[in-house]
């Protein structure tokens, strides 16, 4: 079943559980540093609440466990690291990096237009996101 905005709305506010909630998680806040009790309200395949006291349908202990927000690497050449897109994703996403944001110089002074389409090609199909710049 799709969640509906409504649905994420009403678990979020704690109306209703979640469909699942992680409880007891430290959160990082990237803003003091700081490592946050709380419990992660989870609608669907979406984060609704976080820092509240929520109820899920599914609830897991996540004591003891750090979660962080996904990473974003401002700049980097991956063509640099000498492995393709998808090998880039396969090593820096267990790492929290979700996004990068690249400059494909190399490969375009060595491949040209071959190989900058390549490049985007292969990006479009990882699972993180990647950027060009």
């Amino acid at each position: 079943m799709t969640a509906t905005l409504q649905d994420r709305i009403d678990q979020g506010r704690g109306v209703v559980p979640a469909d699942l909630v992680l409880k007891g998680a430290r959160v990082f806040d990237l803003i003091t540093g700081d490592l946050v009790p709380t419990d992660v309200a989870i609608c669907g395949d979406t984060i609704v609440g976080v820092f509240g006291d929520y109820q899920g349908r599914v609830e897991v202990d996540f004591t003891g466990r750090i979660l962080v927000p996904g990473f974003i690497d401002t700049h980097l050449h991956i063509e640099s690291s000498l492995v393709t897109p998808f090998e880039f994703d396969r090593c820096v996403s267990p790492h929290g990096v979700t996004t990068a944001i690249c400059d494909p110089h190399e490969i375009a002074n060595v491949c040209g237009l071959v190989g900058i389409n390549y490049f985007l090609e292969a990006s479009s199909r990882t699972l993180m996101d990647i950027r060009v710049q």
